[in-house]
């Protein structure tokens, strides 16, 4: 089953066409029993009865509602999806909304499925379209679905024509990106750790970075054929300190990475053509 599919007949049973979406009063129409008490390591619970009937939990000590809306779609993604093959669903924080290649197939699933039921394509493409790249767009975004930064922001990606990309930092590492499909760079995931050159390094610190995109020597997170130790693309960290990361929305405002037909430059920095340069450790800073 397509999850994207399934979401969206889901809300067509209930009868949505607007935002926002609420996955509690989706589990009250479908007699769902929807609850929130404390879980210990874990963010949600979806149990299974023989007749394939379903009780949600989600941890009430979760403090945003845009986390908790999440949530309880991605317990209704797995009830939709997977209630033939397991009674129980135990899902921890790491892989609620996370893209991460670790997650289990069922879970990445899951997370398509919350974000096609919260922030269904048919409403949400023409708010991108509408919306340039920017934290304070996402915010704006993520107030109208009820979402979470995280969750906006992927989706964003998703149906964006511009060139971002999404880098998840914690603990001075890079744990997983998420691109937009215009985004023609290669970020090396072979060097975990965060240049020190970013504002994305200083904000794991625990220092404030700029509310604005500033200019950051592109070799600090990419690679391209086309690139030079002088180019330079848009970083905008926002730090979740609740949760110990840092959000980085990259932006390719000067095309760094356009990809021509008969063009060999979304090649790896491991073939045998690519000259790599150790990054300059440049910061500038440019107001969006």
């Amino acid at each position: 089953m397509d999850p994207s599919t399934e979401a969206i007949k889901l809300l067509e049973e209930v009868g949505i066409d607007s935002l926002p979406i609420i996955p509690r009063d989706i589990c009250s129409q479908l007699h769902i029993e929807y609850v929130e008490n404390p879980l210990k390591d874990l963010d949600g619970i979806l149990l299974i009865d023989n007749d394939l009937q379903g009780m949600i939990c989600v941890n009430s000590s979760i403090t945003k509602n845009g986390r908790k809306n999440f949530t309880g779609a991605h317990e209704i993604g797995h009830l939709c999806l997977d209630a033939l093959g397991s009674t129980m669903f135990s899902c921890p924080r790491s892989v609620i909304g996370s893209n991460s290649a670790k997650n289990l197939p069922e879970e990445l699933r899951a997370n398509e499925f919350a974000a096609e039921l919260l922030m269904p394509k048919f409403i949400y493409q023409d708010l991108v379209d509408n919306h340039e790249p920017g934290w304070d767009n996402i915010k704006k975004l993520s107030e109208m679905s009820q979402t979470s930064d995280l969750a906006t922001m992927i989706r964003y990606l998703n149906l964006t024509e511009e060139s971002c990309a999404l880098v998840v930092c914690e603990n001075d590492k890079i744990a997983w990106y998420r691109k937009s499909k215009n985004f023609g760079l290669f970020i090396d995931m072979d060097s975990r750790f965060v240049s020190s050159g970013t504002p994305s390094f200083m904000a794991l610190q625990g220092e404030s970075p700029e509310n604005s995109f500033e200019s950051v020597n592109a070799d600090n997170w990419v690679s391209g054929k086309q690139l030079n130790k002088y180019s330079e693309i848009l970083e905008w960290s926002l730090p979740m300190n609740h949760y110990g990361q840092v959000l980085t929305l990259l932006y390719d405002e000067d095309g760094l990475g356009d990809i021509e037909d008969d063009d060999d430059s979304c090649l790896s920095p491991k073939d045998d053509v690519w000259v790599w340069e150790p990054p300059t450790f440049h910061k500038s800073k440019r107001k969006g």
